[in-house]
């Protein structure tokens, strides 16, 4: 009897244990999975971080490795996207998302997004939503001080400087502004989506009596352009359009 109070003591402790595993424990605990070879261990461990919340440069970059080495080559390809939203930067993220891409059975003839419009992403990811915006209020602030010192000091030496000072802090504020709300649309409501279904049929209208207009496959890149129901109308990188099933899409 004593035994069997012991037994399930230890019992109750060690899921007691497995239960209040911190996220820094299971995140060290699916690099152990991954370094041992369970890859889809290590990656159902990265999955449910990531829909906890949790959001990292290395979380994201490894989830993608785990599936990648699963084979499940769209899965990889959705968390390099989402790893390249936190540090667009990073070589390591574009190489690895080059090397999936190139397993992905659709080509396309891409349209070319403007030049300003991509260094404009790049440069609001280069910094979260919150840094935007503490950078353009104290660019505010400052340009009220040397408001303030070009309308008080009529004769003061230099009062022309402050002036132009004020102007360009009142422009970066603006622009840090725009910066912000970039950041927050692309990391938080991006339109980007990845196929995650092995083969999907487009069609001209939502649901399944629509004529076909074009078939992709599993980690093709796509553009939301608007819901209704069960199905998304999507962009494709040619721009050709068409509905397909929201059940075999995931966003970015």
């Amino acid at each position: 009897m004593q035994r069997a109070i012991v037994i399930c003591t230890i019992l109750i402790l060690s899921l007691s244990g497995t239960v209040a595993q911190t996220p820094q424990e299971r995140y060290s605990q699916a690099g152990e999975l991954y370094g041992s070879g369970d890859f889809s261990g290590a990656a159902a461990i990265y999955q449910k971080l990531y829909e906890e919340g949790f959001r990292s440069r290395d979380l994201l970059y490894n989830a993608g490795n785990a599936f990648f080495k699963t084979g499940d080559n769209a899965s990889a390809i959705l968390f390099y996207e989402r790893a390249r939203l936190v540090a667009p930067a990073d070589e390591d993220i574009d190489y690895n998302l080059q090397i999936a891409r190139s397993r992905v059975t659709d080509r396309f003839e891409t349209v070319p997004q403007l030049f300003f419009v991509r260094w404009f992403d790049f440069l609001a990811l280069l910094a979260s939503t919150n840094i935007w915006a503490v950078t353009a209020i104290a660019m505010f602030v400052a340009a009220m001080l040397f408001a303030v010192i070009f309308l008080t000091f009529a004769r003061a030496r230099g009062r022309l400087l402050s002036f132009w000072l004020a102007v360009a802090a009142l422009l970066l504020s603006v622009l840090t502004v725009s910066l912000a709300l970039r950041n927050n649309s692309l990391v938080n409501n991006n339109s980007k989506a990845v196929v995650t279904c092995s083969i999907v049929t487009g069609r001209s209208a939502p649901g399944d009596n629509g004529s076909e207009l074009f078939v992709i496959h599993s980690g093709t890149a796509v553009t939301v352009e608007q819901e209704l129901g069960d199905f998304l109308e999507v962009r494709l990188p040619d721009g050709n359009k068409g509905w397909i099933r929201v059940d075999c899409m995931e966003k970015i």
